[in-house]
């Protein structure tokens, strides 16, 4: 089964395209935000007016990596576990390998000052905010989420930029999962910033990022996971993305 659900908010971009895996799967929204550190922030400002009993981890209690006795398989935090499932980055020359740095050695709350890597930035843009998470070039890295959350946000910088694809797969409580194929629709420009914010009607257990270039990596920041309020919220949600995803549909 696949949802096509597309619709603009106050200059933010709704979008989704899913592979479901099984003929009762939940209702998911999500949001997608353009471009463009500017446009990133507001669309957390309007994902997060939907939600309450919200946590969010944004790496500032962590002390950033400066080599790879910094990198870890599993890093725990406030909102739960990401995990490296596959490493990326093959070649001595790549740069997950700068810097005392290893592609192999797993994941790295980095900052501006001790990353290898060019693009990647701690979002929203404020100060006292200078960490974040780094994939590493991981090929796919996994978030498990702690708790029973049907919503879950983060900032995401530099995906993308050498040419790769990248795909979420989600998986909620009931054991359905999701695939999110080509979420920013291929190449995108060194450095470049997006909000994502997921919604169900179910809880959200887990999301795998998956890319299918060895050294096309991203940073992770300011990760918010809360319940959305009233169930009807998600139903009215689902009713302003489905009108003009059809209008979209009709044009093409």
């Amino acid at each position: 089964m696949k949802r096509a659900l597309a619709t603009t908010t106050a200059g933010i971009a709704l979008a989704s395209l899913f592979s479901v895996s099984a003929a009762s799967a939940a209702v998911m929204n999500v949001t997608l935000s353009g471009p463009g550190t500017a446009t990133a922030e507001a669309a957390e400002a309007h994902f997060l007016s939907y939600l309450k009993d919200t946590t969010t981890e944004d790496f500032e209690g962590f002390t950033a990596a400066t080599d790879s006795s910094g990198q870890f398989v599993n890093i725990n935090t406030g909102v739960g576990t990401f995990t490296q499932l596959q490493t990326g980055g093959n070649g001595a020359t790549e740069a997950c390998n700068d810097g005392g740095f290893s592609c192999t050695g797993g994941l790295a709350v980095l900052d501006s000052t001790t990353s290898p890597f060019i693009g990647r930035y701690p979002l929203p843009d404020e100060p006292g905010n200078n960490n974040w998470l780094d994939s590493m070039d991981s090929q796919e890295m996994q978030f498990s989420i702690s708790g029973m959350f049907k919503a879950v946000g983060f900032y995401m910088t530099d995906p993308n930029d050498v040419g790769g694809l990248l795909d979420i797969v989600f998986e909620d409580d009931t054991t359905a999962t999701y695939s999110m194929n080509d979420i920013f629709t291929g190449a995108q420009g060194e450095g470049a910033a997006y909000y994502l914010g997921f919604i169900s009607d179910v809880a959200i257990t887990s999301l795998v990022f998956k890319s299918n270039h060895t050294n096309d990596g991203f940073g992770i920041d300011n990760v918010t996971v809360g319940q959305v309020p009233e169930p009807g919220t998600l139903a009215l949600m689902g009713l302003g993305l489905m009108g003009i995803g059809m209008m979209r549909r009709r044009r093409g």
